[in-house]
């Protein structure tokens, strides 16, 4: 979708020049203890929404225009929009137990408040000078106690599309979208606080009404599952029909400091379904490639892969490869197989073995 690709362009624009646009952190994960987590249900999760959680002004904010003038002349396609605001993630010590007036208890709380995109380029992206943008860290740390204080951390959403034969669905961003331009990730985009809330002034309004204040952060909750939904079928054309109930897993951060949450959606449609409906899906445009990797990690770098999905693809998902993979879809490979012996020492000799090394023909349209 359109919000998408403006709301990526800044951030993937300096994918080839600074190391903070394939770095990645995961902040969290949705460890139930089988291994791949199976994910949380929008029931087990909660968002506390309001201003409160908003960026905190900087007596640099000038900086945000220009950063905003630059990123228009590299990119014109690009737009100011309204975005929600990360601004903290709660694990819940009370998960599976009650809250004191006999909800079930949250497994996570998702802080969050309002931002924009405009606000994203001038803090969180190379359009901002690098001395800028660590001086914004360094004095929302000193006097706030967090270095994301003064930042933007404008929320997006990724997903594993997963078929009904084993199969996980990745697309390469294609030089349109600007964004990782040339690397592969799940279904992604951003929630849409104009289909839901109207950003800051609906945070605003009625603050000290507990019940306004609820009744906002559940539909902010609803959009947040609702739109990796809308991205899998805008990207792949899958029927929503065809997809179950979001679930998630994860979240992290890119070397920037922007977040992404991360989901599992699954399919009924089987690999070659998919790879069909994705050509003639709304926002094809955006890709110039889809693939379906196993959902398997191999047993080795060695090991064969299901002859359904694409070998090669398939080894340097899991073994998280910056050259190849956008930073939340190595992140998301981390949050399906966390860092073990057995996933390092795959890693360690995948990219040993040099096969990391990608052409344009290792993959069909």
């Amino acid at each position: 979708m359109p919000a998408r690709s403006a709301a990526r362009s800044a951030g993937g624009a300096a994918s080839g020049a600074e190391p903070e646009a394939s770095a990645y952190t995961l902040t969290f994960r949705a460890d139930d203890g089988s291994g791949v987590p199976s994910g949380l249900a929008e029931a087990d999760v909660e968002v506390d929404f309001g201003e409160q959680h908003d960026r905190v002004p900087h007596v640099s904010d000038d900086g945000i225009e220009e950063a905003w003038r630059r990123q228009l002349l590299s990119a014109p396609r690009t737009w100011d929009a309204p975005k929600f605001r990360l601004a903290s993630i709660l694990v819940s010590s009370t998960a599976g137990g009650t809250t004191g007036d006999g909800r079930a208890a949250p497994a996570v709380v998702l802080r969050v408040g309002s931002t924009s995109y405009k606000e994203h380029v001038g803090t969180s992206t190379s359009s901002r000078d690098a001395a800028s943008r660590r001086a914004l860290r360094e004095d929302g740390l000193a006097t706030f106690g967090s270095e994301s204080a003064h930042l933007s951390d404008a929320l997006g959403v990724e997903t594993t599309l997963e078929t009904c034969d084993g199969g996980l669905v990745l697309l390469r961003r294609a030089a349109g979208v600007v964004g990782s331009v040339g690397k592969f990730n799940g279904p992604s985009g951003h929630p849409e606080p104009e289909l839901c809330v109207s950003g800051r002034a609906a945070a605003a309004a009625d603050d000290d009404d507990e019940s306004s204040r609820a009744s906002k952060s559940a539909l902010v909750l609803s959009e947040l599952f609702a739109s990796i939904l809308r991205e899998c079928v805008e990207e792949t054309g899958v029927p929503v029909a065809s997809l179950s109930p979001p679930r998630l897993v994860g979240a992290m951060r890119d070397g920037f400091g922007k977040p992404d949450l991360l989901f599992r959606v699954e399919t009924t449609h089987d690999s070659s379904q998919v790879v069909a409906a994705a050509r003639r899906a709304r926002d094809a445009w955006e890709s110039d490639a889809v693939v379906v990797v196993s959902a398997t990690p191999p047993a080795d770098a060695n090991a064969p892969v299901d002859a359904r999905f694409h070998e090669k693809l398939t080894r340097l998902f899991w073994a998280r490869c910056p050259e190849t993979m956008a930073a939340t879809t190595r992140a998301m490979a981390e949050c399906l197989w966390p860092k073990t012996d057995e996933s390092r020492r795959f890693r360690e000799a995948l990219r040993g073995s040099g096969s990391h090394v990608v052409t344009s023909e290792d993959f069909v349209w």
